[in-house]
């Protein structure tokens, strides 16, 4: 999980770190076992996730799943973000319309099975917590360890739905919550990146597992 002082020092982690998370809540077939995450996404959706950290910082995000593709707009520092995930393609696409700009890495999904960025989804041990109230939408609340580095967080679960509400991590770092959530399938144009930009790889930034020479 991205500490405080590592979102603080490193937006584009985070941001990598939410476009992870999103994308690992994809349609899930929840094995009848104890511990297994208590919830599916569905196939085709759109939803709006807000990561909050815990230094005060709120990125406000739109989801769009449909299938193997996604995409997550976002606005960090006053600058519109948009990531394209593209399975079919094993290609990540960061796209700044301020520069008319898309940079391009390689989509590797082993790199995260197992850690805290996964447990944003359905990853990880889930323990039974107890019965809870999320903005006034009642949840059941489980704690959840990830299987890779045994870090800790909290999953809120709509108990009508089977959706998450909210997600946190144990040290408080980051606070994630979701809303709007609207199934259907999506605009295929969403998923393609923009034609007439310049397209450039992205470039390899310490501690983040991607760039010209790894891939997410």
């Amino acid at each position: 999980m991205l500490s405080v002082e590592d979102a603080r020092m490193n937006p584009v982690r985070l941001v990598f770190a939410i476009v992870a998370s999103v994308f690992l809540l994809c349609p899930t077939i929840l094995p009848a076992e104890d511990g297994a995450p208590p919830f599916a996404m569905d196939k085709q959706y759109s939803a709006d996730l807000t990561i909050t950290t815990k230094a005060g910082m709120s990125i406000p995000t739109k989801t769009y799943v449909d299938g193997d593709k996604m995409r997550s707009d976002m606005t960090m520092s006053g600058v519109e973000l948009e990531f394209i995930v593209r399975m079919d393609q094993k290609k990540i696409y960061q796209v700044i319309a301020a520069m008319k700009a898309t940079m391009v890495m390689p989509y590797n999904p082993d790199k995260l099975k197992g850690t805290t960025t996964a447990s944003f989804g359905p990853e990880g041990k889930f323990d039974l917590i107890g019965p809870d109230t999320v903005d006034g939408v009642a949840c059941t609340k489980y704690k959840v360890t990830s299987d890779k580095d045994k870090q800790v967080c909290y999953f809120w679960v709509d108990v009508a739905h089977k959706l998450p509400v909210q997600m946190a991590a144990a040290d408080a770092s980051l606070t994630a919550k979701w809303k709007n959530y609207k199934v259907g399938p999506q605009d295929a144009a969403l998923f393609e990146p923009p034609t007439g930009y310049q397209v450039m790889p992205m470039p390899s930034l310490p501690g983040m597992p991607g760039g010209t020479g790894g891939g997410l």
